[in-house]
């Protein structure tokens, strides 16, 4: 799979990754939330993290910047 996951948009997956933890600490006494707050966090942490978002692939969506050779 090709990047297709800009900058901007990896901070913004990164910081709800961190507040899907956090989500899930506050909420431990839910185990449906916690659980779904930790798979959030993966995914959204995961994606930051190697710049590559499948649904993005899927949707033909891209927000990498596109730079041209000369």
């Amino acid at each position: 799979m090709h990047a297709n996951v800009g900058t901007a948009d990896a901070w913004i997956r990164g910081f709800m990754a961190i507040a899907s933890v956090v989500i899930a600490a506050l909420f431990n006494e839910t185990f449906l939330v916690s659980l779904v707050a930790i798979l959030l966090a993966i995914l959204f942490g995961g994606t930051a993290l190697t710049h590559t978002c499948p649904l993005y692939t899927l949707l033909g969506v891209n927000t990498r910047a596109h730079h041209s050779s000369l």
